[in-house]
């Protein structure tokens, strides 16, 4: 009887040897995903960082030219229509002033309608966009600038 309760335990032994190797294999494995994932995070934090500071430059970049440009358009800049001066005194944002005047300059544009002298100064969408306004079937407008109709629609929905 101690014979077959000696087996027993043995066997018992066995098993719980081969069950403790699967357990730190099983370990061992996810140590070494959590290895991994913390390299890829510090590789994605990098490249975001960069990718951030790429973005600050060109930012600066950006403004720098605008205030150039800003600079040497000051001699010949055409005074804001009141009604968008109107429409830009009650926005308050806190925003470098540069951007904003070419900001108010461009809203100018668009909401005043700018008469062009000639049909020859405009490229085709902004005939497209002309005929659309007076009225014009696309029909009529693929007719008038010798394009289809499918490309006439197309323009007319990335409006």
């Amino acid at each position: 009887m101690t014979i077959v309760f000696l087996i027993i335990v043995f066997i018992l032994q066995i098993i719980g040897f081969y069950f403790l190797a699967l357990l730190y294999t099983k370990v061992s494995k996810f140590d070494d995903l959590e290895k991994k994932q913390k390299k890829l995070m510090e590789q994605m934090d990098d490249s975001i960082t960069a990718y951030l500071s790429e973005m600050q430059d060109e930012n600066n970049r950006l403004i720098q030219q605008l205030s150039a440009v800003e600079l040497t358009k000051t001699s010949t800049q055409k005074p804001i229509p009141p009604s968008v001066v109107k429409a830009t005194k009650s926005i308050k944002v806190n925003a470098p002033s540069t951007p904003m005047n070419l900001a108010i300059k461009s809203y100018g544009k668009t909401l005043m309608p700018s008469p062009i002298p000639d049909d020859l100064e405009m490229d085709d969408r902004t005939k497209v966009f002309r005929l659309h306004d007076d009225g014009k079937t696309i029909e009529e407008i693929a007719k008038v600038l010798g394009k289809g109709k499918t490309e006439v629609e197309l323009i007319l929905k990335f409006k």
